[in-house]
């Protein structure tokens, strides 16, 4: 790998982190669109793009960075993990890099999954440190009383994560295109 290549992945991982941060920070001050996250949009990009490393770092530093700015509560566990493991999980979609239409769909139902296990996660860390009665009808009200949140962030990535991928499969014809002509002129 060159010097160059580094160089450009760090790039990216950095114009990614701030992407997300300068959102959760503006989201946060404004209240634009509460509960309306791109950490799962920029956590598929960073994994489907660069892999593993970036999967984990984006997600991760764009949580301590803008937490630290925005300031978070003691649920920061569950929602560190969960974002880290929504990450994780975009490396499957990794896989499909060479199948456009497929990766597209597919990132559709990843966008549901991963709307769905942030929901499950962090609402139980709610329920779990005590916000509400620790007996199975108090975690049921946690999740019924966070359903409106859900609801935001399940069509927030329903709709910018498969815009994310296919941009993403855009670029990519787009250059392999480029790269087919440009070859062959140079044969010629």
């Amino acid at each position: 790998m060159t010097k160059q290549n580094n160089i450009i992945k760090f790039a990216i991982v950095i114009l990614l982190t701030a992407l997300a941060v300068g959102w959760r920070v503006v989201n946060f001050n404004y209240g634009i669109a509460p509960n309306l996250e791109i950490v799962t949009t920029v956590s598929v990009l960073a994994a489907i793009t660069l892999g593993i490393q970036a999967a984990v770092i984006v997600p991760i530093a764009t949580m301590i960075i803008s937490d630290l700015i925005i300031g978070n509560t003691s649920i920061f566990v569950y929602t560190w993990s969960a974002f880290a493991v929504i990450g994780l999980g975009a490396l499957l979609l990794r896989k499909l890099n060479s199948k456009p239409k497929m990766q597209i769909l597919s990132s559709i139902g990843f966008a549901a999954a991963s709307s769905f296990l942030f929901f499950i996660v962090t609402n139980f860390g709610v329920w779990a440190q005590g916000w509400y009665p620790a007996t199975v009808a108090g975690l049921i009200d946690c999740y019924t009383m966070a359903i409106p949140f859900y609801r935001t962030m399940l069509i927030g990535n329903l709709i910018l994560v498969p815009a994310a991928v296919a941009f993403y499969q855009l670029v990519r014809h787009y250059q392999t295109s480029k790269s087919l002509v440009v070859d062959a002129l140079v044969r010629k």
